[in-house]
């Protein structure tokens, strides 16, 4: 991921493995556990959330692997939980731009 203001702000992230062009601007927050590894139950607050169908992405204060499964909640009002997998996690100012592939939804 790259650090451009338009990708801080949730809306320009594209990769080989990941794409949140075109990906709706999410308000409120979302809660992250890891659901595997030595850092299993960490929990982690994201903000600047922009979603698609397949993607998450946000800003985080601490890095997470790339690999790592992961379950999300959010603060938005019928936003229903997901889980998914980090692919990209990359410094962006104070804290770190992460990028989760999302599971089919149940």
């Amino acid at each position: 991921m790259t650090t451009h203001d338009e990708t801080v702000h949730g809306t320009g992230f594209i990769s080989s493995t990941l794409s949140i062009s075109g990906g709706s601007p999410l308000d409120g927050s979302a809660t992250l556990f890891q659901l595997d590894g030595e850092r299993f139950g960490e929990m982690h607050s994201l903000v600047e959330l922009a979603i698609s169908d397949q993607a998450l992405e946000g800003r985080t204060a601490a890095p997470l692997s790339a690999g790592a499964a992961v379950s999300l909640g959010f603060e938005a009002p019928g936003t229903p939980a997901r889980h998914g997998e980090v692919v990209k996690c990359d410094p962006c100012g104070e804290g770190w731009r992460i990028g989760i592939r999302l599971a089919d939804a149940a």
